[in-house]
This record gives structure tokens, C-alpha cells and sequence, in this order.
């Protein structure tokens, strides 16, 4: 019982983090956040990755891995920026 228990808990917890993993997807897709999509992408990235992590380490079924890095790439890529990311922008010469 206690087995069936802990793997439950864990299938939430992958749950909610691909809440929140397509809670960032959509983040990238919005207007007005496009400072933010190198933060965004490293979170969507760092997300995908706990995913991956766990669902390897439990032995779960591939539903929660779907997507994985090379959607992540392509989704951050395809959502590229012409503007210099705010760290290169803001580089002082004077230092």
C-alpha cells in the first residue's frame, strides 16, 4: 500500500510540473515577454529536465516525458528575438 502511495505522489508531482512546463510554453508565446525568453527558456529547459529525470529514476511510463529537449529547443528557437538579450545590451565599455 505504501509503494502504490509514494508512486502516486509522484505522478502528481510530474503532473504539475507539466502544468507548469506548458504554463512556460505559453509564457513564450505572449506578447510583451520577449526580455524575458532566454529566463523563460531556461526554466522551460531546466523543467523538461526534472521530467526526464524523475520519470527515468521511477521507471514511469513515457507520457510524462513527451516533448523532451528537442521540442524545447525548436519551441525556444522558433520563438527567436532580434533584439540582443539584456545582458549584452546593457555591457558597460567603461568597466
Amino acid at each position: 500500500m505504501a509503494e502504490t502511495y509514494r508512486k502516486s505522489k509522484i505522478e502528481h508531482y510530474l503532473e504539475r510540473l507539466q502544468v507548469r512546463k506548458e504554463a512556460l510554453t505559453a509564457q513564450l508565446e505572449m506578447q510583451g515577454l520577449e526580455i524575458s525568453k532566454e529566463f523563460i527558456c531556461g526554466q522551460l529547459s531546466a523543467t523538461d529536465l526534472i521530467i526526464r529525470e524523475i520519470s527515468m529514476e521511477f521507471g514511469l511510463n513515457e507520457n510524462h516525458t513527451e516533448g523532451g529537449d528537442d521540442h524545447v529547443s525548436k519551441t525556444c528557437s522558433k520563438l527567436g528575438s532580434s533584439k540582443p538579450s539584456t545582458f549584452e545590451g546593457n555591457k558597460d565599455p567603461g568597466r
